[in-house]
């Protein structure tokens, strides 16, 4: 584990002072599991725990997700006491209580740190060829990285979200990936879609695809935003860039859908076989 200490704790939330280890423990290792299951993996976690500089960026992020996920889910209990009476406050003479409100504002700041700490991992591991190679081999990697988008900071410049701007990713995210294999997929095709994810998703973009991939994201931006008629538009200027540049896009250039864009319309001549009379 990464946090084993109240020391180790306070290095994310120093404003913590006065936290039991005791009685944060059980949170700090719920929020371990969980953060390993979902979003690292075991191959990766490993990676990061690992690194021994002291100033590190991978290492440092993680330990804010798990930190401020741990005191996020702690603070409903941090000052409650059961007796056989039920439960109690717990005060003392120099400190009150906070109120309710101040309390729900502390929780919010936990989930908006939370809420980008985990970008700002993702576009670590993205920046360090071995942590990416780690992360590969999660089971989960490829439904974490399956969009052009890989970050909500990325996702919310298109779309002018506010506040938590992974949440908002992830709650477009199926519509997203709906925009992406059907509207523009239907006319970029299938095979070099999925060309582009796959490069995005192991910061491999070649240099014509990166052209590509920034014209993508404003067209789901807008899609998301329900605003098809400038999505259209867009999306025909990028068609128009492809089949301009074929030489650059070779599974474009190869698809079905391409070949049927560019086949002739079929025309009813009397030498043909198939010829039919008009009524």
């Amino acid at each position: 584990m990464l946090i084993t200490t109240v020391s180790d704790f306070l290095k994310s939330i120093p404003t913590a002072q006065g936290t039991e280890w005791a009685a944060i423990e059980p949170f700090v290792k719920a929020a371990d599991r969980h953060t390993k299951s979902t979003l690292t993996g075991v191959d990766l976690y490993n990676y990061i725990e690992g690194i021994t500089s002291n100033t590190n960026l991978l290492q440092d992020e993680l330990r804010n997700i798990i930190a401020y996920k741990a005191y996020r889910n702690a603070i409903p209990f941090v000052d409650l006491i059961q007796t056989q009476n039920g439960f109690g406050v717990v005060s003392n003479a120099n400190i009150a209580p906070a109120s309710k409100e101040r309390v729900e504002r502390l929780i919010a700041q936990c989930e908006q740190q939370l809420d980008t700490a985990t970008d700002m991992l993702i576009l670590q591991i993205s920046a360090v060829p071995a942590a990416l190679a780690e992360w590969t081999k999660f089971g989960g990697f490829e439904e974490l990285t399956n969009s052009i988008f890989q970050t909500g900071i990325d996702f919310c410049k298109y779309t002018k979200s506010e506040n938590l701007k992974r949440e908002a990713f992830l709650a477009a995210k199926n519509d997203l990936l709906s925009f992406q294999y059907s509207e523009i997929a239907e006319v970029i095709s299938i095979a070099f879609m999925d060309e582009l994810v796959s490069q995005v998703r192991t910061n491999g973009l070649t240099l014509p695809n990166t052209k590509i991939v920034r014209k993508l994201k404003p067209i789901l931006g807008l899609l998301t935003q329900h605003k098809e008629v400038e999505a259209e538009e867009l999306l025909g200027q990028l068609a128009n860039l492809l089949d301009n540049n074929l030489s650059n896009y070779a599974s474009y250039a190869g698809s079905s859908e391409y070949a049927l864009k560019i086949a002739a319309k079929y025309q009813n001549k009397q030498t043909d076989s198939t010829f039919f009379f008009g009524i």
